[in-house]
């Protein structure tokens, strides 16, 4: 793992060598306890900001997914590619390198896709973790989520113009960020190109190939204290899945929280309001 500085006000940027080159971004670099965060779909590390001053008391790690901001692309062999495995395989090659001892209590905490992939790497290994926590996404999503998602990724990525052009969709999609944030999300999700249009880095293909999840059957088996959040105006989680989930879980607890999906971009605030008292009983911040 390589680690490059930044200003005060800039978190740390972390790599992880590999196939592909993995980037994450951290905070609080001395906090008691790490959270890893996973983003979803269509979205990169840099979507956790809001989310950062509300959890200062622990170290945050926030994971660029392969073929997300600043991280590498998935090349297009068997083993390769963008399905649950290979995002598995991915944590499994960064959560040990993160880990700053070998008794540091780390819980993972992954938002829509990276919900569903922390499912997974919690029920395959709950000896690496203290908590997980999974916010708003159904552990079976309808298969409308990922057909319309496929869909997206087979259309040609769009051009924008300027800077304030990729400013405002950002804003369309997500209303009610901050403008230091909307910065920072252009910067983290798009480059432009020597004729000075922005193109998202997003790899089309983590669309395009979107795969079908059913964590369900491996519920019962993540013996780790779990909480499950969904946003009370969520279009994405469904509340009978969310109850589903919270009673499968052998250690689960279930919170909703106002707002619609994007609640760690959107309502920061109340999210860490039910997120920060599980870290604290798991992760023992002070």
């Amino acid at each position: 793992m390589q680690t490059t500085r930044g200003l005060a006000t800039e978190p740390q940027h972390l790599w992880f060598e590999g196939d592909p080159r993995l980037h994450a971004v951290e905070w609080n670099p001395d906090g008691r306890g790490t959270v890893l965060l996973l983003h979803g779909a269509n979205q990169h590390a840099r979507y956790w900001d809001a989310l950062v001053p509300y959890l200062d008391r622990y170290r945050l790690v926030a994971l660029d997914a392969r073929g997300h901001g600043l991280s590498g692309r998935a090349g297009t062999g068997h083993e390769q590619g963008y399905g649950a495995e290979q995002y598995v395989a991915d944590l499994e090659r960064v959560l040990p390198a993160i880990r700053r001892s070998p008794d540091e209590p780390i819980a993972v905490a992954g938002h829509s896709t990276g919900s569903l992939v922390a499912m997974i790497f919690a029920a395959r290994h709950p000896e690496s973790l203290r908590a997980a926590v999974f916010i708003d996404i159904d552990p079976r999503p309808p298969e409308r989520q990922r057909a319309r998602l496929q869909d997206a990724g087979r259309r040609p990525a769009r051009r924008f113009a300027s800077r304030e052009e990729v400013a405002s969709a950002i804003v369309r999609l997500t209303p009610g960020l901050a403008p230091t944030m909307v910065k920072t999300l252009v910067d983290a999700g798009y480059e432009r190109d020597e004729g000075g249009s922005y193109w998202p880095r997003l790899d089309p293909r983590t669309l395009a190939e979107f795969p079908q999840f059913d964590n369900t059957p491996l519920l019962p088996g993540i013996g780790l204290p779990a909480l499950v959040i969904r946003g009370r105006d969520s279009t994405v989680s469904s509340e009978k899945a969310a109850r589903d989930a919270v009673r499968a879980l052998p250690r689960g607890e279930g919170a909703v929280v106002p707002g619609g999906h994007q609640l760690h971009a959107q309502e920061p605030e109340g999210l860490a309001a039910v997120l920060e008292p599980f870290l604290q009983r798991h992760l023992g911040a002070e």
